[in-house]
């Protein structure tokens, strides 16, 4: 008896010190794809002078309130965006920041520093040539993605002045980005599905620029 329980004994503790050195290597196995991916992410939007798609953003709002809108998008260098909605505009250039609302005929403008916004983090898509300077902890997570030709980046940000607490990005192994799920410190979460992407499409300048039509109401955010 005190050799089957001598063997048991060894049996367990073989099979827990194989759990125990196993962990580290697929550990280092997922920091490894990570880094990979990251370079591939630098090296695709970091060359890439601008982009265009259709979106479609699913918005989850606090109290589980969802709205679902599509639409086209338009990025290019350096911090410029238009995000085309059903009877709505969102536009940034630079610092400048233009909302409008045609059935209201109303305008905002604001500056940048003074809004918060759930599409701002597109803003540093194109150009960004080092991840980790804006975010503490890249890491990829079990979704299932794995099972296809996609992988699921968790990025936290390394500055908590902003409302975005964390970014989750959908992309291939390739470094294409085909989602970008936000969660804010509300607890809301914005979730953006990009198709017919066309890598380098550089928008004219005027896309980007916003004259407010004849009778709209404009008011400035502060």
């Amino acid at each position: 008896m005190r050799n089957q329980g001598s063997c048991k004994t060894v049996a367990l503790l073989t099979i827990l010190s194989s759990c125990i050195f196993l962990s580290p290597t697929l550990t280092a196995a997922q920091a490894n794809e990570a880094n990979l991916l990251i370079q591939k992410i630098e090296a695709r939007y970091g060359r890439m002078r601008g982009l265009a798609a259709e979106f479609e953003q699913v918005y989850t709002g606090p109290g589980g309130r969802v709205r679902r809108e599509s639409g086209r998008l338009f990025l290019a260098r350096p911090r410029k965006m238009r995000w085309e909605y059903p009877g709505k505009l969102f536009i940034v250039n630079g610092r400048d920041v233009w909302f409008y609302v045609m059935a209201d005929r109303e305008a905002t403008h604001a500056d940048t520093g003074s809004v918060s916004d759930e599409r701002f983090p597109f803003l540093f898509l194109l150009g960004q040539t080092n991840l980790r300077r804006a975010f503490r902890s890249i890491t990829i997570i079990d979704d299932g993605s794995a099972a296809t030709d996609t992988r699921t980046l968790r990025l936290i940000p390394r500055s908590n002045s902003g409302d975005l607490r964390e970014l989750f990005l959908n992309v291939t192994t390739d470094g294409r980005i085909l989602k970008v799920k936000m969660l804010d410190a509300s607890g809301s979460q914005s979730e953006i599905s990009l198709g017919n992407v066309r890598e380098n499409y550089v928008a004219p300048p005027e896309a980007f620029q916003f004259i407010p039509p004849s009778g709209v109401t404009v008011r400035k955010q502060k």
